[in-house]
């Protein structure tokens, strides 16, 4: 067993039926576990910010959500999450999303 509680395999599977891996990957690297997110899942989502067919503001979006969860470890996590796609992601494509395409870099 992997440690997941059912309610993140749970999580992960709804957003694999719709399709999306993004938020997926969002589920697996903010899970309940207490241990800092993977390597793999940080990875993934860092490349994300640099492809252009990537919906950046439902990364935004799938992020922030996990921030309103009553787990202070999901919390905890979404904001190393946040944050480490705020330093190693892609600037432009991050900025060009998050402020309406005004970016002045």
């Amino acid at each position: 067993m992997s440690g997941q509680s059912i309610t993140d395999r749970i999580t992960a599977a709804q957003h694999s039926v719709t399709g999306s891996a993004v938020s997926k990957t969002v589920c697996k690297a903010t899970t309940h576990e207490i241990m800092g997110p993977k390597k793999k899942h940080l990875d993934y989502l860092i490349h994300c910010t640099n492809e252009m067919n990537v919906n950046i503001p439902q990364l935004a979006d799938s992020l922030f959500e996990r921030t309103t969860n009553t787990s202070w470890v999901v919390v905890f996590k979404s904001l190393i999450t946040t944050h480490h796609l705020m330093v190693y992601g892609n600037e432009v494509m991050i900025c060009q999303h998050s402020f309406g395409g005004i970016v002045d870099i």
